[in-house]
């Protein structure tokens, strides 16, 4: 059963026994009221009927000229003036109470003077009123039967049609609630219809927003739920396109040093007469091939395991760390006759000081493979805006436009056969970018070709720090 189809039989239920509770209690209010009238009009008419006979029994001895009747013409007198008193509506009965006037017990008491009764009869339901009168030296019960079967029936007849335009009225407000319920509930069909598009696929769907109750915001978060799962499949379909090509691309750059080593290893073997210098030769070139291969893996160790686990970050001073760095560097450029530039400022970060380490020596590497030799490579610690930021700079040969966007991508390579002939291995980059983040820190790259590039890393200060 759908919410509208409850909500319309539990207030149409609702509806009808409210409607018939009240017209019963008004009814059963309006019968008692009538009752009680009636019963006070009998007792009143019993009353009135006492005094007419006593006044007939006066006019009756002055006829007779006596000052006190006989039994005998009492009781005819009282007889004659009760049926001449009697008409449709009501009955007159007068009897004579005996007692025993030496007994005080046999004497009417004083709760029997008068009462009111409401008796079932074959001739239906009346009310019974009764009073007690004295007269000419004896006690006489005045009793007047009075009918109220039509008091009765008026309110059956009245029960039924409270009955029957209860449900005329009903059916009305049924029709009625029936069109505000299927009105009210027609944003949730709407709803209904979104939920299952999204179940479906269908994450482009956006629900009409109308007013500002209740349905019209669980619309909004309804919009605002698809739009994330949207975001998040993005996300997911990105990573995983991401992951297939790092896959791809990482089992080409594996195979081809593996190409290598296994290609002049069985030149060894399989020639017969190696001279001094081609076994050099081959030596050489197989021993630079496992070097990158050890490289390659190392890197990739290093990429896979910053995404398994969080770091445990220690507060650790960068000016010391980068002259330790630099003069671990010094042996490597001299090589190149790279001269490095430095100007550090005291500064104190969060920071894992092995991987904080190859960051660096990775980001100086590249910057003197890019370089010429002979050419600097600036490195410039500051303070900046609540930050440390660290610019390492050369004035090599740059990165072209196209290719800056990309660089950062594992196995990337802007030049494959100048980055594997400087024992590169396409994930430096993306490594440095990884550990970067990592410490909870921005990577930025500014190139131009033919004039240089600098990398430009930020991360938040340690509040109090020097």
């Amino acid at each position: 059963m759908k919410l509208w189809q409850k909500i319309f039989l539990l207030t149409l239920l609702l509806t009808i026994l409210a409607i018939n509770t009240v017209s019963v209690v008004l009814l059963t209010r309006n019968q008692t009221n009538a009752l009680s009238l009636a019963k006070d009009n009998a007792q009143m008419l019993c009353s009135s009927v006492a005094s007419d006979l006593q006044n007939e029994i006066l006019h009756k001895k002055t006829i007779l000229g006596k000052n006190i009747l006989t039994e005998k013409e009492l009781v005819d007198c009282l007889t004659t003036t009760a049926a001449e008193l009697e008409n449709e509506q009501y009955h007159i009965l007068v009897s004579q109470i005996k007692a025993d006037y030496g007994s005080l017990s046999s004497l009417p008491r004083k709760d029997q003077f008068a009462s009111t009764l409401l008796v079932q009869s074959s001739e239906g339901t009346q009310i019974q009123a009764e009073t007690t009168t004295f007269l000419e030296g004896h006690f006489f019960r005045v009793l007047i039967q009075y009918s109220v079967s039509q008091l009765f029936a008026q309110f059956h007849d009245d029960l039924l049609f409270c009955q029957y335009y209860s449900g005329v009225v009903s059916f009305a407000v049924a029709v009625i609630l029936l069109i505000a319920i299927m009105a009210i509930t027609r944003p949730l069909n709407r709803l209904e219809i979104a939920a299952k598009n999204i179940a479906g696929g269908n994450y482009q769907n956006r629900i009409e927003v109308k007013g500002s109750d209740e349905i019209a915001e669980l619309s909004k978060q309804m919009n605002m739920m698809s739009a994330a799962i949207k975001e998040k499949i993005t996300q997911i379909e990105q990573i995983s396109e991401n992951r297939e090509i790092f896959i791809a691309n990482m089992a080409h750059e594996l195979k081809t040093p593996l190409t290598s080593i296994l290609g002049f290893a069985d030149l060894l073997k399989i020639k017969s007469n190696v001279s001094e210098d081609e076994r050099r030769e081959f030596a050489s070139i197989i021993a630079a091939e496992a070097k990158r291969l050890r490289l390659l893996s190392t890197k990739l160790m290093e990429l896979v395991s910053l995404g398994e686990d969080a770091l445990q970050l220690t507060p650790t001073p960068l000016k010391e760390l980068l002259e330790k760095i630099i003069e671990e560097f010094a042996p490597i450029s001299e090589e190149k006759h790279c001269m490095v530039e430095y100007e550090l400022e005291n500064v104190t970060i969060n920071a894992d000081p092995a991987l904080f380490t190859s960051l660096i020596l990775n980001l100086m590497d590249n910057a003197r493979k890019a370089s010429e030799s002979g050419q600097a490579i600036g490195i410039r610690l500051m303070r900046k805006e609540g930050n440390a930021v660290i610019l390492i700079r050369d004035y090599g040969r740059g990165i072209p436009a196209e290719h800056l966007q990309h660089v950062t991508e594992a196995f990337y390579m802007v030049d494959k056969a100048r980055s594997r002939g400087a024992g590169g291995a396409g994930v430096g980059l993306s490594l440095c970018k990884a550990i970067t983040e990592a410490h909870h820190g921005t990577f930025k790259i500014d190139s131009q070709e033919h004039v240089g590039t600098t990398v430009t890393l930020t991360f938040p200060i340690i509040e109090g720090s020097l």
